[in-house]
């Protein structure tokens, strides 16, 4: 049952009052809910039977800021709202409903939903349109990209190998036993049993590694055939399989023909390599960090403008970030007009960007090259100065993100879902960092009305 601290009636104006005067509150008004609804209104198709959504769209936009906030997973985050009166104000629910949500996969599904009509750009442009007027230093433009890694064990050829004869072999035992068919001979049990011991060894030479990889692409290629071979037997003897699992064998074929090759050459890379069976989409990000050399996930390069970041170019593959700061800002001028200082990495200080920044009057944080010219000290202390907040405020925007906002590891489970997840995450930081600037506002504000 729905708790209520208070009976709905004569209380709900103090109900309101007390989650206005609350941190969620506070966070409530920051977020333009009614704008970024209205990006999701053109895309959704009404029904005009059956039962009605508990959740309206400004209240499943709701739903998922709050999951970023709170940092609790789907089942908890439901738990928390059938008890918690201020997440259901904060969800557009309390104090109307007054049953429990049952369904603890609510939340996963309207992450689902947001994932299949999500336009990232136009949702972006309603959140400047409100934030705009509480960003500061708006002519300054601070770049840079980060990986937020997906939630996978790290892949290596021989787990994703046997990955792969699993997934056939469960295929094959559920097609005979539902159809009373004779199963197909294979070396699956003897190949489990070597799979076990191998993954038990903390070190694997080469040697073993390719012994193991040279058995696991046999037993993969013939489980294949023999599911092949129960397919050909038609419709009237095996039913029809849904549309994802042959987008699953497809998969499978392709990962089999991809380590065949690497097999036979080691010494040569494989383009839009799949590291994961049920993420193909990701691909190995090389990053070059001393510690994690390669990630696995979204590559987004993000522009900071006053402290708040925004999504200017996500992608599962790599990217070279250098050739978005052009782009980058393009898309800050049409926001807010002037773009007259650029902090950015070395990476981004190509002779290209030099040579375009100074002919539209930009300064920069790059390292100069040749001849100062005039005013040699000034020149420096702004470089330092952009460095500095580069290095400081924007990548330790992306361990706040990353520790506070759940994108340390993204746990959507595909790649819709996992835009979404990113998303939300990124712009939950920053409507809690609105909504600070808002208050020191309302404060000075009252301190000068006091002091009139």
């Amino acid at each position: 049952m729905q708790l209520h601290l208070f009976e709905p009636g004569p209380y709900e104006s103090v109900l309101a009052l007390n989650f206005r005067d609350s941190e969620l509150g506070r966070l409530h008004s920051t977020i333009p809910f009614r704008k970024l609804a209205e990006c999701f209104q053109s895309n959704t198709r009404r029904c005009p039977q059956g039962v009605k959504a508990i959740f309206s769209l400004e209240g499943a936009l709701g739903l998922m800021f709050l999951k970023h906030f709170t940092q609790l997973s789907d089942a908890k985050l439901i738990s928390r709202l059938n008890t918690d009166w201020h997440f259901q104000m904060f969800c557009g629910l309390s104090p109307k409903v007054d049953y429990g949500i049952k369904d603890k996969d609510t939340v996963g599904r309207w992450r689902r939903f947001f994932g299949r009509r999500m336009n990232i750009s136009q949702l972006q442009d309603r959140l400047v349109q409100d934030w705009g007027s509480d960003l500061e230093h708006t002519q300054v433009s601070m770049q840079d990209a980060t990986v937020y890694e997906s939630y996978i064990k790290f892949p290596t050829d021989v787990k994703l190998l046997w990955d792969c004869v699993e997934w056939v072999h469960t295929q094959i035992v559920g097609l005979c036993d539902r159809h009373r068919l004779s199963r197909p001979r294979s070396k699956y049990k003897s190949q489990k049993i070597k799979q076990i011991s191998f993954s038990k060894k903390r070190k694997k030479s080469k040697k073993e590694d390719r012994r193991r990889r040279s058995a696991l692409l046999y037993l993969l290629s013939k489980l294949l055939k023999q599911l092949q071979s129960l397919l050909n037997l038609g419709s009237k003897v095996i039913e029809p399989l849904k549309p994802e699992v042959f987008e699953r064998i497809r998969t499978i074929r392709r990962v089999l023909q991809q380590q065949r090759y690497h097999f036979d050459h080691p010494e040569k890379s494989i383009p839009d390599r799949i590291v994961s069976l049920y993420k193909p989409y990701l691909h190995p990000i090389v990053r070059g960090k001393e510690n994690k050399p390669v990630e696995f996930g979204a590559k987004v390069h993000q522009l900071q403008i006053g402290g708040c970041n925004f999504i200017e170019h996500l992608s599962f593959s790599a990217f070279h970030e250098g050739n978005r700061l052009k782009k980058a800002i393009w898309l800050q001028r049409s926001w807010f007009g002037t773009v007259r200082q650029v902090g950015a990495d070395g990476i981004y200080a190509n002779n290209r960007n030099r040579t375009w920044c100074r002919e539209q009057g930009i300064t920069t944080s790059f390292k100069p090259k040749g001849r100062q010219g005039k005013h040699i000290e000034q020149k420096k202390a702004m470089r330092n100065t952009l460095s500095n907040i580069r290095s400081t405020v924007l990548e330790g925007s992306f361990g706040n993100e990353k520790n506070h906002y759940m994108l340390r590891k993204v746990k959507a489970r595909t790649k819709e879902t996992e835009i979404v997840w990113i998303f939300f995450g990124v712009h939950t930081a920053n409507a809690v960092k609105i909504s600070k600037v808002r208050m020191r506002k309302l404060a000075v504000q009252k301190m000068e009305a006091m002091a009139a």
